[in-house]
């Protein structure tokens, strides 16, 4: 992949819209907090932050190749 092709395209996580109302955008952050949430266990009754959301972004946040948040 070109540096030309990361910088022009759009962050499909950014919403272009103002506030909630680009929905696509939206949706992408449901889908990447629900996929850190199962990927942690956070969904299975025993885990010590069962049903919370919380801190999953910050944590994972560099996890994944091609993201720096630097």
């Amino acid at each position: 992949m070109r540096m030309n092709d990361v910088t022009t395209r759009p962050d499909p996580m950014i919403p272009c819209k103002p506030g909630a109302e680009d929905l696509e955008a939206m949706n992408n952050r449901i889908v990447w907090m629900d996929m850190l949430y199962k990927l942690e266990g956070r969904d299975k009754r025993d885990h010590p932050k069962c049903g919370l959301y919380t801190g999953l972004h910050k944590r994972h946040f560099s996890t994944f190749p091609g993201v720096d948040e630097n």
